[in-house]
């Protein structure tokens, strides 16, 4: 805990740090201040006015994602403001927020030319209290029975979807939408709100289930479930009555802090992708003891305690693998002894080895062990978590591996595992895909793949073996979901990384000219699923490729030589004569650098970046398309519509 000297020379070193416009410092060290027990709201106004002073360096020396964001409400927000920025930041956004009328939600996600739709939001916050979404439920649950609580809920429903479907159709601003949050006190009391059909309580969980379900029918639109947040933090205090009367202040404020920690949390997943993998520790991580020392017999796992709370966690890993999530072991410790203790304990574990995409189970440092995953993956540091109760392997891990989140096993409390991982953002994401289902196969498949390129004589008689099948489809049809997740995840073989909204993906589909194109994989190992994506729109003789990019799952098995040559082809189809690409360097994609050079484009100085959208280093393209179109490889087989059902409108938008 800091006192107040402590709290001072905090305070003083972020001010050096934005005097010298030292962003990540100025982060580090109000981490810090605000991480403290002894932290106070006038802390958190502090260091939100500080982080307004350094966003350009924010922006371009954190890579800080920064967003117009609008917030549409009925309530007060403005003495949350201040927690919102600076939660903001903490996870690398810059807001430029932009409040709207207070009870002008209406006009504004109604109205065209209103001061939402002029001010081009990257974000919208729509924060509506109960009495505006469904107001008369109340009343209408007072007598339990409730007999119009469900034309109610349903007339609720159709308000709030008329308002997001017409914001939608002129906007591609991602979209949060709030819930409400459960009454702690109704007039009907504890019991009779328990038995009752139609109690209060019940109606307002009901409506916040519509809506959520609603919010999934919106592209890069999430719900916000505020009553959620509201039950772990302790309903009774969530809210200050005297506070939401006096000036509708919504929540209490010992409540900002977790209340803009929320909506930054439900927010970031339209924006980000959640990390990819897993790196657990064994002993006192996976199991309690050490292995080693205790011998198979001696780890606790099973359902005795301690056991059981190891058992909690391989459980919650299991949990994260169904969905997706990779799992692998880095531990220090005998590859031998470990598969045994896996055997002779396998009724006391709550997973199996083959839970696990793999094992770097060696006396390796662990930096290392980790960077032969990313590498053996093809995924990026930044896609990794790193579990571990050892406090010097963590600090390793930090100072060595800094893109590695770090999670601290707590030795002397593991029943408190599971809490701390599930409160971290990690794995946060607004969909699930069967192609995020399918993924441990699939690198497991890949692990047969390389197995197969190691006995093949030369390249070509190895990817001829394969039996690769690619599928052209609709990026609407991947599903569209997909398509967007691939924008938002894909680095090494991305050649703008443009992080398109399922909007603009749409928008892309169906105007005329434009195609929006996905491909998906499976060769005699497995399905790897849609792992490629082409956006691209014909202008009169030129067709301009704006996003082009494919999973480094399948890099180098010519698929991207495929989707370039059905883009071509579309592209001759709808009129053009020359293809212009373009290629933004970052520091993940240098994989891609050469591509276009490879397939015969030749580098155009002269050519006039988009009058949208563009960045100051791109690198134009072009291929003349009357001399030579680009070409699938012969290992390759090709399904899919015919080529002119992508070209123009005709078929891509769905």
């Amino acid at each position: 805990m800091q006192n107040d000297t402590e709290r001072q020379d905090l305070r003083r070193r972020i001010k050096e740090a934005i005097a010298s416009k030292d962003a990540g410092a100025a982060v580090r060290r109000a981490r810090r201040l605000l991480a403290a027990a002894s932290s106070k709201p006038a802390d958190v106004m502090f260091c939100a006015s500080a982080f307004t002073g350094i966003a350009e360096a924010l922006t371009n020396d954190l890579r800080a994602k920064r967003l117009k964001t609008y917030i549409v409400r009925s309530v007060t927000v403005e003495p949350i403001l201040p927690f919102l920025t600076t939660e903001a930041v903490l996870s690398n956004y810059v807001l430029d927020l932009t409040v709207g009328g207070y009870g002008s939600y209406v006009d504004e996600l109604l109205n065209p030319q209103s001061a939402l739709a002029r001010f081009k939001p990257d974000l919208v916050l729509i924060l509506l209290d109960l009495e505006d979404i469904a107001g008369r439920l109340p009343d209408l649950c007072a007598d339990g029975i409730g007999s119009a609580v469900e034309a109610e809920i349903e007339e609720s429903v159709a308000r709030v979807a008329q308002l997001l479907k017409n914001f939608r159709s002129g906007s591609s601003a991602r979209i949060l939408f709030q819930g409400s949050v459960v009454p702690d006190r109704t007039s009907l009391g504890d019991v009779a709100e328990a038995n009752l059909p139609h109690g209060l309580s019940n109606a307002v969980a009901q409506l916040n289930q519509r809506l959520a379900a609603l919010c999934r029918t919106i592209s890069d639109c999430v719900f916000f479930d505020v009553d959620h947040l509201a039950a772990r933090h302790g309903r009774a205090s969530w809210r200050d009555a005297r506070m939401f009367l006096a000036s509708r202040l919504p929540i209490s404020s010992t409540s900002f802090g977790a209340y803009a920690g929320g909506l930054v949390r439900s927010f970031s997943p339209l924006l980000r992708a959640p990390r990819k993998v897993l790196c657990t520790d064994l002993d006192n991580t996976l199991w309690g003891g050490v292995l080693g020392e205790e011998g198979p017999e001696g780890i606790a796992t099973g359902t005795a305690f301690p056991g059981n709370c190891y058992l909690e966690y391989q459980r919650y890993l299991k949990q994260l693998s169904s969905r997706g999530i990779l799992l692998a072991i880095v531990s220090k410790n005998n590859d031998a002894d470990v598969r045994e203790a896996f055997q002779v304990r396998a009724a006391d574990l709550g997973l199996t080895l083959d839970t696990f995409v793999a094992t770097k189970i060696s006396w390796n440092e662990k930096a290392t062990s980790i960077r032969e995953l990313a590498e053996e993956l093809s995924l990026g540091l930044d896609s990794f978590v790193f579990v571990d109760d050892n406090p010097v392997e963590c600090e390793a891990i930090r100072q060595q591996l800094p893109e590695v989140a770090v999670v601290a096993a707590p030795i002397d409390e593991p029943w408190r595992l599971v809490e701390l991982l599930s409160a971290q953002p990690f794995f946060d994401a607004a969909v699930v895909t069967d192609d995020d289902i399918n993924r441990l196969n699939e690198y497991k498949a890949q692990a047969q793949r390389a197995e197969l390129a190691n006995s093949a004589s030369n390249r070509d008689e190895f990817l001829a073996s394969l039996e690769i099948v690619c599928t052209f489809l609709s990026a609407l049809e991947a599903p569209l979901a997909r398509s967007v997740q691939l924008l938002a995840k894909t680095n090494q073989f991305n050649l703008t990384t443009r992080r398109h909204s399922a909007a603009e993906v749409e928008e892309f589909a169906s105007v005329a000219g434009g195609q929006a194109i996905a491909v998906r994989v499976r060769d005699r190992f497995g399905d790897a699923g849609v792992v490629g994506l082409a956006l691209a729109r014909t202008q009169g003789d030129t067709c301009s490729i704006d996003s082009l990019l494919l999973s480094c799952r399948v890099i180098g098995r010519g698929i991207e030589t495929a989707l370039l040559a059905y883009l071509g082809q579309n592209a001759i189809r709808a009129g053009a004569t020359r293809l212009v690409g373009e290629f933004i360097p970052t520091k993940k994609n240098a994989p891609c650098a050469d591509f276009y050079l490879d397939h015969g484009f030749v580098q155009d100085p002269s050519l006039a970046p988009s009058p949208t959208d563009t960045s100051p280093d791109s690198i134009f393209y072009q291929l003349d398309l009357t001399i030579a179109a680009p070409e699938s490889p012969k290992w390759l087989t090709l399904e899919g519509k015919e080529s002119n059902e992508f070209s123009a409108s005709a078929v891509v938008a769905s």
